[in-house]
């Protein structure tokens, strides 16, 4: 009986004591927000942090430099920093790289344990979203999704000093990027309704009527922009005869068409039970054929690449954290890592070199050792992404597979047809909007590789039709996957890709789950974390950690 109530005791203490009971926390997270007629904001943090026995310095804050809106940035400046501690002036340095603010606040010579309130005061200029047709807003990451320890409450209030009216307040509480709302609004604050764990935060949206505020200036992420030689094209509309831009051109126009770019001269597409091959009989890299069948670079091609790197033995897939599940409901996700084993052109690399696009994705994913896991990719990726949209396009045209990116040609087409509208040129409008539409900047080579590149795509969604020769050729079908996911039928390949060979089991993917359950939590966080897109957040597109502020925190 001793024994019996000995070890009851003894799982007690080892199994029941409070969770984190000698961890640092955040107790309270207090932010102010003033607005002020000019664009100005003054943003006072009050930040009661318990270190509890820990001995610490102090703690460092660091705050974003710049919010995506669409395809541009406003960038922000943070001016006027001042910190206290427990109501008295506190020592701290300030730092400012490409991406953050730092703020390290605290003595280097000095340490202190229990609970501290910092008051965090700077000023923003160009933080207000006030560029959106039908609102002004101030889209703000009270937070941040980047403090190691847990937010206990939470607070934001919104105000301004010279009476401007709001027209709403939604929030978002969770990790960087959820929808979630776990949090309550009044006319001019928000608070958390729990506890903000490690990574998650709460954001804020105030909306105004359109001209509360001055503009804010955005700044163009990319060079791209439409050339000038549009100039030329609008001269020629203006100067050209009437009669021949609305009857005779637009005949010629849609004659070209059909005799030289619609894809039904070729037929109906065969099945092709091969990976799409250039002249020379060299493979088309999966992210090059997703491409050249759509016209564009989409995350589905950048993923794809990923698993064709794995598949050719230069990374390995692996998932590091099992997803947590209690009494069948999942409460946490899981997490998934590359692995690096070949260094593209080393001496013990007996694979072919990697195109440039492949060569800066590798580049990226090993910046800074060799292995990534997935979710450190999201803060910068859209970045890497651009570049290899240059490096695929610059590939296709030396290829002659494309002219030049779409984007470009498009925009001409699109333009023009604008113009030739407004100017009541309107069947020559009509012929150019189709045009628009229609072209993709594909050359007859492209077009050739793009009308077997739909017959693979038969192929890929009823594999059902030919199982003994897939299950015979096992090794050319497991090539395949990439192009099934670059192409958009990844889900339907893996499907009868299970029939064919259940106990499939890639040396390149090591993970909790069998491959078959496994490779779409991989595909579905490699494209959650590799492509980065924001909107407004007062018209329904926020999320948690969107807008200004945000950043992170810790202590030292």
């Amino acid at each position: 009986m001793k024994k019996v109530l000995f070890l009851f005791f003894l799982f007690l203490f080892l199994f029941h004591q409070p969770v984190g009971v000698y961890a640092e926390i955040i107790r309270s997270f207090d932010v102010n927000v003033t607005a002020h007629k000019n664009g100005l904001m003054d943003v006072a943090e009050t930040i009661n942090y318990d270190f509890e026995s820990f001995s610490r310095h102090g703690i460092y804050r660091y705050i974003p430099l710049y919010t995506k809106v669409g395809d541009l940035f406003r960038i922000i400046k943070i001016s006027s920093v001042s910190v206290e501690r427990d109501g008295e002036a506190e020592n701290f340095v300030r730092s400012q790289d490409n991406q953050n603010v730092n703020i390290k606040i605290g003595n280097a010579n000095k340490t202190i344990t229990g609970s501290h309130v910092y008051k965090i005061s700077y000023i923003v200029e160009n933080g207000i979203g006030s560029n959106f047709a039908d609102h002004d807003e101030i889209y703000w990451n009270a937070t941040g999704n980047g403090w190691q320890v847990d937010i206990q409450s939470a607070k934001l209030t919104i105000n301004n000093d010279f009476g401007a009216q709001s027209t709403g307040f939604i929030c978002f509480t969770g990790s960087y990027g959820s929808k979630e709302k776990n949090c309550q609004t009044t006319s001019d604050s928000t608070i958390a309704s729990g506890i903000l764990s490690a990574g998650s935060g709460l954001t804020g949206v105030v909306s105004y009527p359109v001209g509360t505020f001055p503009k804010s200036i955005l700044s163009k992420n990319s060079p791209g922009q439409i050339p000038g030689n549009i100039i030329v094209l609008i001269i020629l509309s203006v100067l050209g005869v009437y009669f021949f831009l609305n009857i005779i051109l637009p005949v010629i126009i849609f004659s070209w068409y059909q005799k030289h770019k619609n894809k039904k001269r070729f037929g109906i597409p065969a099945v092709n039970f091969d990976i799409p091959k250039n002249k020379k009989g060299e493979r088309i890299a999966p992210a090059l054929a997703g491409t050249i069948d759509s016209a564009k670079l989409e995350r589905d091609d950048v993923v794809a690449t990923i698993f064709d790197l794995a598949i050719r033995k230069y990374i390995r897939l692996e998932e590091l954290k099992k997803p947590k599940k209690v009494l069948g409901v999942q409460i946490s996700q899981g997490d998934q890592s590359i692995i690096k084993l070949n260094e593209p052109g080393s001496e013990l690399s007996e694979l072919s070199e990697l195109n440039e696009f492949e060569k800066r994705l590798f580049s990226r994913l090993f910046l800074e050792g060799n292995s990534v896991k997935l979710s450190d990719l999201k803060s910068d990726f859209y970045e890497t992404f651009k570049e290899m949209e240059d490096d695929v396009f610059k590939a296709l045209v030396a290829k002659e597979y494309y002219t030049k990116n779409p984007k470009v040609q498009k925009a001409l087409l699109i333009t023009g047809a604008v113009f030739s509208l407004v100017t009541l040129n309107i069947v020559l409008g009509g012929a150019l909007l189709f045009l628009g539409i229609k072209l993709n900047g594909r050359t007859p080579l492209g077009d050739e590789v793009d009308f077997k590149i739909d017959g693979l795509k038969l192929f890929l969604k009823s594999m059902d039709r030919n199982y003994k020769w897939q299950a015979d050729q096992l090794y050319i079908v497991e090539k395949m996957i990439p192009y099934a996911m670059a192409l958009g039928y990844i889900d339907k390949f893996m499907e009868q890709l299970k029939i064919i060979k259940p106990d499939y089991n890639p040396t390149w993917y090591h993970g909790y789950a069998p491959f078959y359950v496994g490779y779409g939590s991989f595909y579905s966080a490699a494209s959650t974390n590799m492509v980065s897109s924001t909107s407004s957040g007062a018209g329904g597109g926020g999320f948690s950690g969107g807008g200004g502020g945000g950043g992170g925190g810790g202590s030292w």
